[in-house]
């Protein structure tokens, strides 16, 4: 019998035939409630998600408020959109693409036979955001990666310990056993470094009442407490009375046909228009303020979330920059790490592989910036000439020229491209 069954019969005890003379019932009759090893309980306090406001919250109710779907969406997106190459070190900082290499057409084209790289990302990167963990296994062949399967955070049982192995609950009821170096782990905030903390716990309150204020909008309107006109009259109508009159009311002026029409009353009937108050009945400073809240969650700049009715123009240049920085940028590095720890082998990384996103077109201004910062680094203008025409390239996402690369001599000591000769 597990906690939660043996709980509600606490709270709700079965009956007992009354008898004459109580028994006596000794102390080996009371079972013993192992807290730590109870699966019910376990289950109960990992997917509980309880939070102040009350609200029932899992994966899918979440997603159902638009600023966490736009959050989750727009983090997920760009995840899997940014280029992703292994490199190979070389010497002078020149390093080069590894496109022989089994990895690189899995991290940057095609995953697996289901998903090319843009879906695998997305989707790990949305598990991640929301779970907490995004988990893939290792196909190998020969000792050699095939590809990466994505595996539902909600099949992964908790590990415990250090090095102890993956136990994926597979559909038929069975449990799959996978190595750690079998499993891409990408991992979100950890309170013990084995396992990630769900969204759904770490902002249980912040969502709960924003998922509440979301449910309270929409009751508002589902049961039309939005009044705008009342019509009194002194003494009690009877229900066919009631009937009667919006009857008439809609024949003579419902519908847009009879927009505008003057009101006639009869029978003492009193007209008031009611000047409803629409921030305090739709609750929306409490809606706004939850998507604050949420911003805060996931580091979201809040025109991102569409709060701000000021055009940005080229500040916009600016919000990208901080979301690079602030919100991906994290992202970023725990993909990083988690494919060279988990796909490289150690003689990998010694001779010099690794893995590494291109997030440098989120961080490009306008062309009319770009061209004055390229013209400046190649020694426009007397400037002294810092980077080569391939290395600006480079950065536009445009290939090598043959005679792209080099220094100018003249540039380089500040003399620019028409520093005088002797």
């Amino acid at each position: 019998m597990g906690f939660l069954t043996r709980i509600s019969d606490w709270i709700d005890p079965p009956s007992v035939e009354p008898t004459a003379v109580a028994p006596t019932v000794p102390v080996q009759a009371y079972s013993v409630i192992d807290l730590a090893s109870d699966a019910g309980l376990e289950d109960f306090l990992r997917n509980g998600s309880g939070n102040l406001a009350g609200a029932t919250m899992n994966r899918k109710t979440v997603m159902r408020n638009t600023a966490v779907k736009r959050s989750v969406n727009l983090i997920s997106n760009v995840m899997g959109m940014l280029p992703l190459h292994l490199l190979q070190k070389a010497d002078g900082g020149d390093d080069k693409k590894a496109r022989d290499h089994a990895l690189f057409e899995i991290l940057a084209d095609k995953t697996n036979t289901q998903q090319d790289a843009f879906q695998f990302r997305r989707l790990v990167q949305r598990w991640a955001l929301v779970d907490g963990n995004g988990y893939a296994e290792v196909l190998r062949s020969r000792g050699r990666i095939t590809g990466l399967m994505p595996i539902h955070p909600s099949k992964v049982q908790k590990r415990e310990n250090w090095g102890d192995p993956y136990k994926v609950n597979n559909s038929n009821g069975g449990t799959r056993v996978i190595a750690p170096e079998n499993m891409f782990h990408l991992m979100g905030d950890s309170d013990d470094g084995l396992n990630g903390i769900s969204l759904l716990d770490e902002a249980a309150d912040a969502l709960g009442l924003a998922l509440q204020a979301d449910k309270a909008a929409a009751r508002l309107f589902k049961h039309g407490a939005l009044i705008r006109d009342v019509l009194s009259k002194e003494g009690k109508l009877s229900k066919e009375a009631i009937a009667n009159l919006k009857e008439s009311l809609g024949d003579e002026y419902g519908g847009s046909d009879n927009a505008n029409r003057t009101l006639v009353l009869e029978e003492g009937l009193k007209y008031q228009s009611v000047q409803a108050n629409a921030k305090d009945s739709q609750h929306l400073e409490t809606r706004d303020h939850q998507i604050e809240e949420i911003a805060r969650v996931f580091g979201m700049p809040r025109p991102f979330l569409m709060m701000d009715d000021t055009s940005w123009g080229s500040g916009i240049e600016q919000l990208g920059i901080y979301f690079t920085t602030y919100t991906l940028a994290p992202w970023l590095k725990a993909w990083e790490s988690a494919i060279s720890r988990i796909l490289l082998t150690n003689e990998e990384r010694r001779s010099g592989l690794y893995p590494k996103f291109n997030e440098r077109a989120l961080l490009r201004g306008s062309m009319a910036d770009q061209a004055e910062f390229f013209s400046k680094m190649m020694g426009s203008g007397g400037s002294p000439q810092i980077m080569e025409q391939n290395e600006a390239r480079a950065l536009l996402d445009l290939p090598e020229h043959p005679e792209g690369s080099g220094l100018n001599s003249g540039a380089v000591n500040g003399g620019g491209d028409n520093a005088p000769t002797e």
